[in-house]
């Protein structure tokens, strides 16, 4: 059997295990094509070390570090900002940071900025904007609206969670015909004052997670947009709380908090 050192760490409930990859030492381990894979299996809650996904750090040549992350169904996805959040502060504990900067991600630069375990990511404005749009499922009509953070998310806004099954919905809907032929995140949202509460099923995970940073952000920039709310936003999950302002670009900020450092053992 073979080492893979890593540290696990959760941004406002959504858990990730991270790789220090900046040397392709993984690489001596686990080839490219079998990644997929071999995040499928140290991402299982019962036969590994158990995750929503699995977050590398790799060289750039033109930032400090790059972000290469994993569902932990093993599809690679462009941008998670919960796990953004924490693979700045592990950035930051590796010495290849500072307390702001930029690394890349798949979807592009991102902007950070860290401060005793608290980070805020600047993220551009979203793009394929659809606001207030029906879709049928089962014979029932929902109004929904749509965007791109990187990744597809679909904020639907609920007056109550209550009696709302999101796991059975949220596989539903994801797998809808109009959100074809990516799919979606799906996003439902409560509105109290100027607080938004966001319960999220993440496509790739396959579930409600208990947080969803991309997801968090998505909701608050369609809240203003609706004039629902106005900058800056307080937004509450069941991981935890996260901020939301809304300028010429997006900020999401919040802790970001270590659990272990583990090694895991590949056959």
């Amino acid at each position: 059997m073979k080492p893979i050192f890593f540290t696990k760490m959760e941004g406002s409930g959504n858990d990730f295990l991270l790789i220090n990859n900046y040397n392709r030492l993984i690489n001596e381990v686990v080839t490219d094509k079998d990644i997929p894979e071999f995040v499928k299996k140290m991402a299982d809650r019962h036969l590994g070390a158990g995750s929503d996904g699995v977050l590398l750090v790799e060289q750039s040549n033109d930032f400090p570090f790059a972000m290469r992350y994993y569902n932990k169904d093993g599809t690679k996805a462009a941008i998670c900002l919960n796990g953004a959040r924490c693979i700045v502060s592990y950035a930051f504990r590796l010495g290849l940071i500072k307390d702001k900067g930029k690394f890349l991600s798949d979807s592009g630069p991102l902007g950070f900025y860290y401060r005793n375990g608290n980070v805020s990511i600047e993220v551009q404005l979203p793009v394929d904007i659809k606001l207030n749009f029906s879709f049928t499922l089962k014979r029932k009509k929902y109004r929904a609206n749509f965007l791109r953070m990187g990744v597809p998310h679909c904020v639907i806004f609920v007056d109550t969670f209550e009696g709302l099954d999101i796991l059975e919905l949220g596989r539903e809907i994801r797998n809808h015909r109009a959100f074809k032929p990516d799919g979606t995140n799906i996003n439902f949202v409560k509105v109290e004052n100027n607080e938004l509460f966001v319960r999220t099923y993440e496509r790739g995970v396959e579930n409600e997670t208990l947080s969803c940073g991309s997801g968090v952000l998505s909701s608050a920039y369609i809240a203003t947009k609706l004039f629902i709310t106005q900058s800056p936003i307080t937004c509450k999950t069941r991981g935890g709380e996260l901020m939301v302002t809304i300028k010429d670009k997006l900020y999401l900020e919040g802790p970001a908090q270590y659990i272990y450092d583990g090694v895991y053992y590949v056959k």
